[in-house]
C-alpha cells in the first residue's frame, strides 16, 4: 500500500496501547498514519495532559488537498473531516473501506491537551 500524500511505500507499525496492540501503517515520508476501520477508535480518546500543547501540522493548504484511498482497489477519494476533540486537525476517511488518514501530527494533536482544558474537560464530565 501506498501514501496518499506522497505516494511511497507504507511501512507497517506496532502501536501498543493498554487493551493490547494495533498494527497500523506509517509513511517514513510525511509521517502520516493509516487506520483500518475501528483501529483508530481505538487511540484518540487516549488523552495525554502537557503543560502546553503544541501541534505541529500540516499547512491548511495540505490538509485540504484531496487524497484517494490507499486501502480499496480503485482508489477512491477520500472525505475530510474536523476531528471532534481538535478542529484544527482535518482527517481523511474512506466512506468503502472505513479506513482513515492522519498526516504527520494529527494524532498527537488529538491526544494531547493543555492541563487547563484537560481539568475543564474532566470537571465538566463530572
Amino acid at each position: 500500500m501506498d501514501c496518499p500524500r506522497c505516494k511511497t511505500h507504507l511501512e507497517n507499525k506496532t502501536i501498543i496501547e493498554r487493551n493490547g496492540q494495533i498494527e497500523i501503517e506509517t509513511c517514513l515520508t510525511c509521517e502520516g498514519l493509516w487506520f483500518d476501520k475501528g483501529e483508530l477508535n481505538l487511540l484518540e480518546n487516549i488523552s495525554e495532559p502537557v503543560l502546553f500543547e503544541w501541534r505541529m501540522l500540516c499547512s491548511k493548504y495540505d490538509q485540504l488537498t484531496p487524497l484517494n484511498c490507499p486501502s480499496c482497489e480503485d482508489h477512491p477519494m477520500m472525505k475530510k473531516a474536523e476531528h471532534p476533540r481538535d478542529a484544527h486537525v482535518i482527517i481523511d476517511y474512506c466512506e468503502t473501506c472505513e479506513g482513515t488518514w492522519l498526516d504527520g501530527g494529527e494524532l498527537e494533536a488529538i491526544q494531547k491537551e493543555s492541563w487547563p482544558i484537560a481539568i475543564y474537560n474532566l470537571l465538566k464530565k463530572l
